[in-house]
Protein backbone atom coordinates (compact mmCIF):
# COMPACT_ATOMS: atom_id res chain seq x y z
CA UNK A 1 0.00 0.00 0.00
CA UNK A 2 1.07 3.70 -1.30
CA UNK A 3 2.16 6.16 2.19
CA UNK A 4 -0.45 8.13 1.05
CA UNK A 5 -3.23 5.36 1.05
CA UNK A 6 -1.71 4.69 4.59
CA UNK A 7 -1.79 8.20 5.94
CA UNK A 8 -4.85 9.13 4.40
CA UNK A 9 -6.19 5.52 6.28
CA UNK A 10 -4.64 6.61 9.65
CA UNK A 11 -6.33 10.25 9.20
CA UNK A 12 -10.16 8.38 8.56
CA UNK A 13 -9.61 6.58 12.24
CA UNK A 14 -7.48 9.14 13.53
CA UNK A 15 -11.00 11.03 13.41
CA UNK A 16 -12.93 8.83 14.73
CA UNK A 17 -10.64 8.18 17.73
CA UNK A 18 -10.62 11.72 18.51
CA UNK A 19 -14.38 10.33 20.18
CA UNK A 20 -12.77 8.01 22.80
CA UNK A 21 -14.81 5.16 22.11
CA UNK A 22 -13.15 1.99 23.37
CA UNK A 23 -13.64 -1.46 21.27
CA UNK A 24 -15.72 -3.54 23.86
CA UNK A 25 -17.67 -0.56 25.32
CA UNK A 26 -17.70 0.52 28.65
CA UNK A 27 -16.63 -2.49 30.49
CA UNK A 28 -13.64 -2.35 28.59
CA UNK A 29 -12.79 1.26 30.00
CA UNK A 30 -12.98 -0.20 33.27
CA UNK A 31 -10.96 -3.54 32.78
CA UNK A 32 -8.72 -1.13 31.13
CA UNK A 33 -8.71 1.47 34.04
CA UNK A 34 -8.30 -1.19 36.74
CA UNK A 35 -5.34 -3.05 34.60
CA UNK A 36 -3.60 0.63 35.02
CA UNK A 37 -3.96 1.02 38.24
CA UNK A 38 -2.37 -2.19 39.33
CA UNK A 39 0.69 -1.70 37.34
CA UNK A 40 1.20 1.86 38.52
CA UNK A 41 0.94 3.72 35.07
CA UNK A 42 -2.32 5.76 37.21
CA UNK A 43 -3.28 6.63 40.62
CA UNK A 44 -5.24 4.92 42.69
CA UNK A 45 -7.82 7.54 42.90
CA UNK A 46 -7.71 7.83 39.17
CA UNK A 47 -11.20 7.32 37.26
CA UNK A 48 -11.97 6.53 33.88
CA UNK A 49 -12.07 10.63 32.53
CA UNK A 50 -8.88 10.43 34.09
CA UNK A 51 -7.40 7.30 31.96
CA UNK A 52 -9.48 8.90 28.78
CA UNK A 53 -8.17 12.17 29.10
CA UNK A 54 -4.83 10.61 29.32
CA UNK A 55 -5.68 9.85 26.29
CA UNK A 56 -6.76 12.45 24.51
CA UNK A 57 -3.24 14.41 25.86
CA UNK A 58 -1.23 12.14 23.46
CA UNK A 59 -3.80 11.99 20.42
CA UNK A 60 -3.99 15.94 20.86
CA UNK A 61 -0.43 16.42 20.78
CA UNK A 62 1.25 17.04 16.94
CA UNK A 63 4.79 15.86 18.23
CA UNK A 64 3.56 12.50 18.99
CA UNK A 65 5.04 9.78 17.34
CA UNK A 66 2.12 7.68 14.61
CA UNK A 67 2.52 3.89 13.89
CA UNK A 68 0.90 1.62 11.69
CA UNK A 69 0.75 -2.42 13.57
CA UNK A 70 -1.20 -5.17 11.87
CA UNK A 71 -0.10 -8.40 14.87
CA UNK A 72 -2.74 -10.40 13.44
CA UNK A 73 -5.72 -9.20 10.51
CA UNK A 74 -7.01 -5.57 12.54
CA UNK A 75 -4.82 -3.14 11.71
CA UNK A 76 -3.68 -0.84 14.32
CA UNK A 77 -2.49 2.82 14.72
CA UNK A 78 -0.58 3.74 17.43
CA UNK A 79 0.12 7.19 18.34
CA UNK A 80 3.04 7.71 21.45
CA UNK A 81 4.45 10.43 23.19
CA UNK A 82 5.08 8.78 26.89
CA UNK A 83 1.47 7.17 26.63
CA UNK A 84 0.62 5.06 23.66
CA UNK A 85 -3.16 5.21 22.37
CA UNK A 86 -4.05 1.85 20.31
CA UNK A 87 -7.16 1.98 17.63
CA UNK A 88 -8.39 0.47 15.17
CA UNK A 89 -10.08 1.73 11.49
CA UNK A 90 -12.57 2.37 13.04
CA UNK A 91 -11.43 4.86 15.37
CA UNK A 92 -12.17 2.76 18.47
CA UNK A 93 -9.48 1.94 21.17
CA UNK A 94 -8.04 -0.85 22.39
CA UNK A 95 -5.78 0.12 24.76
CA UNK A 96 -3.64 3.14 26.61
CA UNK A 97 -0.73 2.66 28.53
CA UNK A 98 2.90 4.12 28.88
CA UNK A 99 5.59 1.65 26.91
CA UNK A 100 8.30 0.60 29.60
CA UNK A 101 11.20 0.89 26.66
CA UNK A 102 9.29 2.60 23.59
CA UNK A 103 12.61 2.02 21.30
CA UNK A 104 12.15 -1.96 22.00
CA UNK A 105 8.44 -1.41 22.11
CA UNK A 106 8.01 0.10 18.65
CA UNK A 107 10.66 -1.93 16.94
CA UNK A 108 10.23 -2.69 13.42
CA UNK A 109 11.03 -6.63 14.14
CA UNK A 110 7.67 -6.45 16.81
CA UNK A 111 5.65 -5.67 13.07
CA UNK A 112 5.53 -1.87 13.95
CA UNK A 113 5.61 0.90 11.25
CA UNK A 114 6.57 4.82 11.90
CA UNK A 115 4.32 7.07 9.86
CA UNK A 116 5.93 10.33 11.10
CA UNK A 117 4.70 12.67 13.67
CA UNK A 118 0.84 13.62 14.19
CA UNK A 119 1.56 16.95 13.23
CA UNK A 120 3.01 15.75 10.05
CA UNK A 121 -0.08 13.39 9.41
CA UNK A 122 -3.27 15.21 9.97
CA UNK A 123 -4.13 18.58 8.12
Amino acid sequence: MSTAKQIERFRRAYEKALACKWKGGPASITSHLKRRKQRGHLSENATEADLIQKGLEVLESLNATVYEHIPSSTLYFVVYEEWAVFFDEKGLWDTAFPPDIPERYFASTKGYKLLGKLGELIP
